[in-house]
């Protein structure tokens, strides 16, 4: 058995002429797989990545750092997966905060010594994540004309993340998906602006940092095609971005998925993209919180269902509920007392249907127009192909 499991190393369509990409950049892989079936679960993306900036450009005296629990998923900004023979099942923007989100509610400091997170250059604090980012060293490079069989060894830093889409999150069937239903799968991935990947006291202005990821791969498993076709039910995360710019903020949303829970986080919006010592990934308190509603139909016998919550405590156990069910969390009083590791969310306790209606959030607290804060929404979605 063990000699009919593949694993498969996908470079990219569009490989660039630089030999990395940079911000803004977009690369694309197809993964073909004729006559067996994708491993759920088993997708994984490799670079390499330099990370600069214009102040200090030598990387062993830079301060540069990656939000420690967000680590090499802060260098993508958009995800999407689409099926040949079955269209786009998924499309994840932000996705940097998305993992900042779940993180901070799943996993504490002492996580980041694991080797799985370690591998994705999380870490338990900036000064670490500096020293990640610098490589083992930022000089030395062994030429391919060195090396048998055209190799390039590299001290750069690099990385290996499991990137949390739909085909690594399989709730149902045998855990593999023939090609026959799927045909070639694309997975398109949009770099990052720098700004919003990287921050510290070597980062200054708009243009001053950048960020490259060479040699970028993607790696799955296969196994022989059976011919059997159980469906496979998947997790799939629907993002909705909005502005909360006043004391009694109202947001409604219509979402196009069938959802178990909703996480939110908040960052002030200056703080987006700003550089300096702000983190873009930071997951801020909203200026005295007072109450979160949600509102929304119970589409079992459509009754209005609305849940208000005024206690922090209550707001985070909510919060990291709709994420996991485990009570170990980075969340805590503490957390948001240095204006970090705040969040609502709500777990609907089963399977709502939006998409034929509006789910509201009405938020109390003392934001105002000369100060708005960016909203992220993260729905939780299934779907079965």
């Amino acid at each position: 058995m063990s000699a009919n499991y593949l694993y498969h190393t996908v470079s990219p369509e569009n490989e660039p002429t630089g030999g990395s990409f940079k911000e803004f950049a977009i690369a694309d892989y197809v993964l073909n797989f004729p006559q067996r079936k994708i491993i759920a679960g088993s997708i994984r993306i490799t670079a390499n990545v330099v990370c600069t900036s214009s102040t200090a450009i030598n990387q062993n005296t830079q301060n540069l750092y990656v939000d420690p629990l967000v680590g090499a998923s802060a260098f993508f900004d958009t995800i999407t997966t689409t099926l040949d023979k079955v269209g786009q099942i998924e499309s994840i923007q932000d996705y940097g905060r998305l993992i900042k989100t779940v993180e901070q509610a799943k996993t504490s400091r002492s996580d980041a010594f694991k080797g799985s997170m370690v591998c994705e250059l999380k870490s338990p604090n900036t000064n670490w994540s500096r020293n990640v980012l610098r490589g083992t060293s930022a000089t030395r490079e062994v030429a391919a004309t060195t090396l048998a069989d055209g190799l390039v060894i590299s001290d750069e830093a690099n990385f290996s993340i499991k990137p949390l889409i739909c085909l690594n999150s399989a709730m149902g069937g045998d855990g593999s998906m023939s090609f026959r239903k799927t045909g070639p799968i694309r997975l398109t991935l949009r770099i990052a602006r720098a700004l919003s990947a990287v921050y510290g006291p070597s980062v200054s202005t708009v243009g001053s940092s950048s960020i490259a990821l060479s040699n970028m791969k993607i790696h799955f498993a296969s196994v022989p095609d059976d011919g059997t076709d159980a469906p496979m039910t998947m997790n799939n995360i629907v993002n909705i971005q909005s502005t909360v710019q006043s004391s009694f903020a109202n947001i409604s949303c219509q979402v196009p998925a069938i959802c178990r829970a909703v996480s939110s986080t908040f960052i002030e919006a200056s703080h987006q993209n700003a550089g300096g010592v702000s983190n873009p990934l930071a997951c801020e308190v909203l200026p005295e919180f007072k109450a979160v509603e949600f509102i929304y139909n119970n589409t079992i016998n459509n009754s209005l269902v609305s849940y208000q919550i005024t206690d922090y405590a209550e707001l985070l156990e909510r919060y990291v509920r709709s994420i996991s069910d485990s009570d170990h969390s980075h969340t805590s009083m503490w957390e948001i007392k240095h204006n970090d590791g705040f969040g609502i969310g709500l777990s609907f306790d089963g399977l709502l249907d939006l998409r034929r209606q509006r789910f509201q959030i009405q938020i109390s607290s003392a934001v105002n127009s000369a100060n708005p804060y960016a909203i992220s929404l993260f729905f939780w979605g299934v779907q079965t192909i």
